[in-house]
């Protein structure tokens, strides 16, 4: 051993093997760290500074699907350490000046600057913004699989969900801060000395390494860890994916709220290992509001459904099946309010069958309206039936976000097609009873309001449907000309206007008996076709299935508006 300046420590120039196994780590979060861990030192090799004139070691050994063996001294833990808080200072912009939650003064800043900007009517303004010095986590790996590159989206949004997560009070921040400033740092010392203790030795386990943790629980039995699974923790957050959870108000607009943090239960690490790299690489730089597109979700679960969905796709090539690479996803959303970091919710889903991974893809992208589709989604992870909830939601927000919106009235006939069969304008002649050979209440009932609307807007306005339009509609030039045309305008706005008053005075029927006789004296005042036992079907649900009825009848007088 060796005593180098007084501020250098002690080194220990012996070298300590870890063997790890997947089987033996606790959790999720253990399991995505030994990958994080994996991936660092293949990071760390990329470079030749950090062997010190070969003096430092760190090396990964006997890597299998089962686990790995590392191989390090306490040089080769300050190269890898310092490699996983590398740091520096930057110039940001802040709208507001910053003030200390504590003591609520002003921080200071090094300057104002005056940004010419636009506001919502298009006129420009200038806009005063304060540029402060913040220190910005390097992010390894994770910055080079960035499409933008370092300054990209996708790192920035793994840097501000570190920032406000998991390092989301100032203390936690010295290590990054510490090597942003060039100062030697003691925690690759104090983590070298515990992981020379005994195996059974333990240390503390705060929610900055483990998310969710607490110095105590209510029965006041402190959170622990041996220290050398605890080590794991320092490297999961490489091995996970981030997302942000989108929130439509009644008003319509959208709010990001916290970060999705999806941690893959990983069960064969080196497959792992070598497919996870190339799953970053494959993301998109597209972008809605200042996020990656593909990184904004309506559901928090969704970050488990969209890592087991490129996942899949990755190892599509391979022999083994998703279901052998992770166990499960396990979703974190977490967010700062005030001083302290919130965990939202917490969920796990274990990988499913192929066939329900491809119903998520349609959902996710052949759907617009956010509303319509966080629904679709909920009573998919639920394994509901699609409609299922609709009916409140109908009724609880205003009518000009359902109803009268595109996207909401395009994913409701999106979702007839997909479900229950075809919605084009073509089809919506009366139909022939041996179009429902056997009793099914959606198709059922999307006829029986076709039908009503068709047939109410032929008798009081005198309009239809023309053939012509039919060939227009398969062209771009010819949907653009059919815009245009004045009786196709009228037959449209007529169709909604009465699609429109069937669904407000449905909305407004909550009592089983109102909705059964609107139903019967108005959806069915027309000619309506259907086979006898049919009939009898449906006048049963009417009254056993009235709630179901009625969501679907709603959605059907959407997808007719």
């Amino acid at each position: 051993m060796a005593k180098k300046g007084a501020k250098q420590a002690v080194l220990e120039t012996d070298t300590l093997t870890l063997d790890y196994t997947l089987a033996e780590l606790s959790s999720s979060q253990h399991r995505s760290g030994l990958a994080g861990l994996v991936l660092m030192v293949r990071w760390l090799h990329r470079f030749e500074h950090w062997k010190q004139d070969g003096s430092a070691i760190c090396e990964i050994d006997n890597l299998s699907d089962r686990g790995a063996t590392l191989r390090i001294n306490q040089l080769g833990l300050q190269a890898l350490l310092n490699e996983v808080y590398a740091a520096s200072w930057e110039e940001q912009e802040r709208a507001q000046v910053l003030k200390n939650s504590r003591t609520k003064e002003v921080i200071p800043y090094l300057r104002e600057e005056e940004k010419n900007e636009v506001d919502k009517k298009g006129n420009p303004i200038k806009k005063k913004v304060y540029i402060y010095q913040s220190v910005v986590p390097k992010g390894a790996f994770i910055a080079d699989a960035d499409p933008e590159g370092d300054r990209g989206r996708w790192i920035k949004l793994w840097r501000d969900m570190l920032w406000r997560t998991l390092r989301g009070v100032a203390t936690t921040r010295t290590p990054y801060e510490s090597r942003a400033n060039g100062n030697y740092t003691e925690d690759a010392d104090k983590i070298w000395k515990e992981l020379l203790q005994p195996a059974e030795f333990t240390v503390n386990l705060p929610s900055t390494y483990y998310l969710g943790a607490q110095a105590s629980n209510p029965e006041n039995v402190p959170f622990k860890d041996r220290a050398r699974y605890q080590f794991l923790l320092h490297f999961w957050v490489f091995a996970a994916s981030i997302y942000v959870p989108a929130v439509i108000d009644n008003e319509g607009n959208r709010e990001f709220v916290g970060y999705a943090i999806a941690i893959p239960d990983i069960s064969q690490l080196k497959t792992f290992c070598d497919e996870f790299p190339q799953l970053l690489q494959g993301r998109g730089n597209e972008v809605t509001g200042y996020r990656p597109r593909e990184a904004v979700v309506d559901l928090a679960v969704e970050g488990a459904l969209d890592v087991i969905r490129r996942l899949r796709d990755r190892v599509s090539r391979l022999e083994t099946g998703i279901g052998d690479i992770v166990l499960g996803v396990d979703v974190i959303h977490a967010d700062k309010q005030g001083n302290n970091v919130r965990i939202l919710g917490t969920t796990r889903l274990d990988p499913p069958e192929q066939e329900w991974i491809d119903k998520y893809r349609e959902i996710r992208e052949s759907l617009w309206s956010a509303i319509f589709r966080r629904q679709r989604l909920l009573n998919h992870v639920s394994r509901k039936p699609w409609y299922t909830g609709f009916d409140s939601l109908l009724c609880t927000i205003p009518y000009e976000q359902t109803m009268e919106n595109d996207y909401f009235r395009h994913d409701s006939r999106e979702s007839f097609k997909y479900e229950v069969g075809d919605m084009t304008e073509e089809t919506l002649e009366i139909p022939e009873e041996s179009d429902l050979p056997e009793y099914s209440r959606q198709k059922l009932i999307l006829r029986l309001v076709r039908t009503y609307v068709t047939r109410k807007l032929n008798t009081k306005h005198g309009l239809e449907w023309k053939s012509e339009w039919t060939n227009l509609r398969k062209t771009k030039e010819g949907r653009e000309k059919l815009d245009k045309l004045r009786d196709y305008q009228e037959f449209n706005e007529k169709k909604a206007k009465i699609a429109k008053s069937a669904f407000l005075d449905i909305r407004s029927r909550t009592e089983t008996s109102e909705f059964i006789n609107y139903f019967a004296c108005t959806i069915c005042s027309v000619p309506q076709y259907m086979k006898e036992e049919h009939f009898v079907q449906l006048t049963q649900d009417l009254y056993e299935k009235t709630d179901e009825v009625r969501t679907i009848t709603l959605l059907a007088l959407s997808a007719n508006s």
